[in-house]
């Protein structure tokens, strides 16, 4: 995304605490086309053939004729397609699909709700917030029907159990207050809520009954979610988010005058702005606070969207967020839905894997389970997330695409992990990735956050082991590319080869790692049979095929870039306009800097971040009206945006 200042050449910007400098950077001229060379009609004609062979195989897999089908049909369900059943084992699934009418009933129900009393009463009574929204500050009035809708909506699916949640969030609301801005505060925060993390998991949501015999008639009015703690880890999330914002807030007034600060509050044009540009200092209030952390559409699963963010679409909508997108959106999303019951009608993966006894299957058909209980798990969190993206769009607030590319879609490591919970990625970037060292100390970085994802998602060893191993991948890859990534190998024809093959381990790689983290009972009997003398040719054949696919992903990527490259190169516009990330905006950045026509090194990106960032902070704040600035950064902006790449 573009940066929202250009300082003079030479000059050097002090940065403020919580914001990270943009870098800039050269656009390469994009290779030639080989969609339609005869190497890829022949890579086309292969696909048709693995891809007809995998679906026959999937399929066959889970035909009632065979025998294992009785040993595991428990785990089915009546279907409603072609008189098949379909496959429902997974708890969190079920629990989806399931309670989905009651979902869009409450959404419906809110989006009416909330723009009717927009258009009936704030219209009117707050007139003047809406023709210069800088006027209110503090509670603002754009939230006063969301703060009580969450707090009846959350009383409804925790019933009594809101105490513990309000007391929780109201405890860390009270500590960002009182140690905002100190040196320490950042350490304060964290304890706090890690603390309140490894309560949650080993009182399993505390009971009324163990504090006083008398209020034991409390637990059994615990609305529909009893087990309110297990969604409370991405309230945990938001909760450091307002923290740490509100603390980068008082130090930013300490290193520059309070007036200088509100003065880059005011119409944000990029999501960079929206993030990284405090609030006013009075927005960090109670209402604010509990309507960002409670907020209905995005409550129970996120997408995480940071406070300053939260804030500023709520006193500036984005533009970005129209009702012919939302629309479109909400058809992919049903679309994406019916994927999924056709897959579960045809596919029982997660029945098989739960099941989780292997003798009878061959190498490849195991290999075909493995690989659609991943693609399973992908499109779970895929459509769950895009509902209440869609919930949150319908509202007009635009968040992260959590789930960026197809799962199938990756062969890097590190941007697997960008565009997987994509909203997450940027949290932890934000809050621990940058504030630990950023690159200066990346290695040691990359342990610790994905320890703090294993012990966020779950407190068992199983995931610990996971996060270490994935830890651990990141080594050889990032070796690979320090190594690989130079003008003597990336200026060579069969660079893009070179790639291929060390993607293709990392491909495997992460596929195994995936399966022992997120893989059921039995998934060490999986692999053992794949990966023995009799499946040796299997493994071979797989890798070759794997080749083909990556050299396919790499012309994908570079005709992302060609039209990224294109748009760069286009005329600048009149006007400022809202810029928002895309799927191709963020894959093109590690592909190629050299000027090669060759393919991108696998793994050449990292955690999500601004790679010129490393401390956490960002250009200094220009005292002059953001009008003149807007005019003299756009002017800069023209002249040099032939030779610039806008970088996030």
């Amino acid at each position: 995304m573009a940066s929202t200042e250009t300082l003079p050449a030479g000059a050097s910007a002090k940065l403020l605490p919580g914001t990270t400098r943009v870098s800039q950077r050269k656009m390469r001229t994009p290779a030639a086309s080989l969609w339609g060379t005869v190497e890829f009609k022949t890579y086309y004609a292969i696909y048709v053939i693995a891809v007809c062979s995998m679906i026959y195989t999937m399929v066959q897999a889970s035909s009632p004729s065979r025998s294992e089908y009785h040993k595991y049909s428990h785990y089915l369900s009546d279907g409603w397609l072609f008189g098949r059943e379909v496959d429902m084992s997974d708890g969190q699934w079920r629990t989806f699909r399931s309670n989905l009418p009651a979902f869009a009933l409450a959404m419906f129900s809110y989006v009416a709700l909330n723009w009717a009393f927009r258009l009936a009463v704030l219209r009117r009574v707050c007139a003047k917030f809406f023709q210069k929204p800088e006027s209110v500050q503090g509670a603002l009035p754009t939230l006063w029907f969301p703060f009580v809708f969450a707090i009846a909506f959350v009383m409804v699916l925790s019933g009594t159990s809101i105490v513990f949640i309000l007391v929780i969030t109201s405890g860390n609301y009270l500590i960002a207050k009182k140690v905002g801005g100190r040196r320490w505060a950042p350490i304060i925060i964290w304890v706090y809520n890690m603390g309140v993390l490894f309560s949650n998991e080993n009182f399993k949501g505390y009971e009324f009954g163990r504090i006083n015999q008398s209020l034991g008639w409390l637990d059994g009015h615990r609305g529909i979610l009893r087990r309110w703690d297990i969604t409370f880890n991405l309230t945990m999330l938001r909760m450091v988010s307002f923290s740490m914002d509100y603390h980068w807030r008082v130090r930013q007034d300490k290193e520059a005058s309070p007036r200088r600060v509100d003065a880059m509050v005011a119409n944000p044009r990029t999501d960079k702005d929206r993030i990284e540009h405090s609030c006013f200092k009075s927005d960090y209030c109670l209402i604010n606070y509990l309507a960002y952390l409670l907020y209905p559409p995005l409550y129970l699963t996120g997408p995480i969207i940071t406070f300053n963010n939260f804030v500023s679409q709520m006193r500036y909508p984005s533009p970005s967020v129209a009702v012919k997108t939302t629309v479109v959106y909400g058809i992919r999303l049903l679309c994406s839905t019916f994927l999924m019951e056709l897959m579960l009608h045809f596919v029982y993966c997660v029945a098989i894997s739960k099941w989780g006894h292997w003798d009878t299957f061959s190498a490849y058909e195991i290999s075909m389970i493995g690989y659609m209980r991943l693609n399973f798990i992908w499109l779970k969190l895929f459509i769950i997330w895009r509902f209440a993206r869609f919930w949150a769009m319908a509202d007009g607030l635009d968040t992260v695409e959590n789930m960026r590319r197809c799962m199938s879609n990756n062969y890097s490591l590190q941007q697997f992990w960008r565009d997987w919970h994509c909203s997450f990625n940027k949290w932890l970037v934000r809050y621990v990735y940058i504030p630990l060292g950023g690159r200066k100390t990346s290695t040691w970085n990359t342990f610790v956050v994905f320890t703090f994802v294993a012990l966020w998602h779950d407190l068992t060893m199983r995931l610990l082991q996971w996060a270490w191993l994935i830890a651990l991948l990141f080594l050889p890859e990032g070796l690979a590319t320090w190594y690989f990534n130079k003008p003597r190998w990336t200026s060579r024809p069969y660079f893009r080869f070179i790639c291929s093959a060390g993607g293709a381990l990392n491909i495997i790689a992460m596929m195994i790692a995936n399966l022992v983290g997120f893989g059921d009972a039995g998934v060490e009997k999986m692999l053992e049979k794949i990966f023995c003398r009799q499946g040796a040719f299997f493994l071979l054949v797989t890798y070759l095929a794997l080749n083909i696919h990556l050299q396919v992903m790499f012309e994908l990527r570079e005709h992302e870039y060609r039209r990224e490259y294109a748009a760069h190169n286009r005329p600048p516009s009149s006007e400022w306009e809202m810029t928002t990330n895309t799927a191709s905006e963020e894959t093109v950045r590690s592909v190629r800097t050299d000027g090669s026509p060759s393919a991108p090194v696998p793994g050449t990106g990292g955690l999500e971040m601004d790679q010129s960032a490393s401390s956490g902070s960002s250009p200094s704040l220009n005292p002059e009206s953001l009008t003149k600035r807007q005019q003299r950064t756009g002017a800069a902006t023209s002249s040099n945006q032939k030779q610039h790449d806008h970088c996030d």
